[in-house]
């Protein structure tokens, strides 16, 4: 009777959800979310069989797209990943006592700072519990997606990989001219001097330039820390290392960023040796899934192309320290 219920509801749910992604125009993003979670209760675990056998496991922990707190990503660029998801994934696979090591397979670009730092730190708690992690670059690992992975014991990457970026960035428009040229004047009211920082309608000062850069070193001076820490190097080298620039992994192997060169296969067989183990079950680890995960999957990516559009950020994603109205933020990003 329950199962009915369970059924019966399900299938209404499903239906609004339906409903609402077809008057949006987003039908695809329902058949997504209805896909990654399944018509099924949105406590059931998902976990997705990869290879191998055995009841000791192996979880693969993706990080795909440019990475914030909630996943939000902007026009044109899709979802990105959530700091706050993922570190829920990564702390269920420390408290499984049949997960045995983790992979963390990175495809991203980076992204907040506050949101890198997150992953990073959840990372290193698996390692305390004695749980080894391998993160894995594949298409892009750079700037924060690098952050991240320097808190793996080992780290593979493809040889073509584009890692590196090592750095902080903030970009911030200034429309003054155009402002100027098409009759437009911003009149702001302030309860101190530096509220208004960011303003992309008049220049900014000297004292506003040096608060900014202040944020970026302090950024910077904490990734570098990371990854000398990470990597057993010198801080000197690493900066040395860490103007921006981006490698690809054969590159970021020769200069000590990198461990190996490789796929997948080759970060399960290292994730096996570390783990001590001779067989295992490699599944990709998800958040849990179900039905309402698909609702919110049909909601979420039904919203018409261009909706953020109005965010003002002048990144991929105005998340992490943000300091004023002006979309302001700092960040571990590879900027195309």
């Amino acid at each position: 009777m329950r199962q009915t219920m369970w059924v019966a509801a399900g299938v209404v749910l499903a239906a609004a959800a339906l409903a609402a992604a077809t008057a949006a125009g987003g039908v695809a993003g329902f058949l997504w979310g209805a896909r990654m979670g399944g018509l099924a209760r949105w406590d059931a675990p998902a976990e997705r069989y990869l290879s191998g056998e055995g009841p000791e496991k192996i979880a693969v922990v993706r990080v795909v797209g440019p990475i914030s707190r909630e996943g939000r990503g902007v026009a044109l660029l899709g979802t990105g990943a959530s700091s706050r998801a993922l570190v829920a994934l990564l702390e269920r696979a420390r408290r499984d006592p049949a997960i045995r090591a983790v992979i963390v397979e990175l495809d991203t670009p980076g992204g907040s700072v506050v949101a890198s730092d997150e992953l990073y730190q959840a990372l290193v708690a698996l390692r305390r519990a004695g749980k080894p992690v391998v993160a894995l670059l594949t298409e892009v690992a750079a700037s924060g997606g690098y952050y991240v992975a320097a808190a793996a014991d080992h780290i593979v990457a493809a040889p073509t990989t584009v890692t590196g970026s090592i750095g902080v960035i903030v970009a911030l428009a200034n429309t003054e001219a155009l402002s100027r040229k098409i009759g437009v004047r911003t009149i702001v009211f302030k309860s101190g001097a530096f509220k208004d920082l960011g303003n992309p309608n008049r220049p900014m000062t000297p004292a506003e330039a040096a608060i900014v850069q202040r944020l970026v070193d302090e950024a910077y001076a904490r990734f570098v820390e990371a990854v000398a820490r990470g990597r057993r190097m010198d801080p000197a080298r690493v900066r040395r290392l860490a103007d921006g620039r981006i490698y690809t992994g054969l590159q970021a192997q020769r200069l000590g960023l990198v461990d190996s060169l490789g796929h997948l296969p080759a970060a399960v067989t290292i994730a096996m040796r570390r783990a001590g183990l001779a067989q295992a079950t490699v599944v990709e680890y998800g958040a849990g899934g179900g039905l309402l995960q698909a609702l919110l999957g049909a909601l979420g990516r039904s919203l018409p192309v261009g909706w953020d559009a109005v965010d003002p950020a002048p990144v991929p994603e105005a998340t992490g320290a943000a300091l004023a109205g002006w979309g302001l933020s700092v960040q571990y990003l590879m900027v195309p």
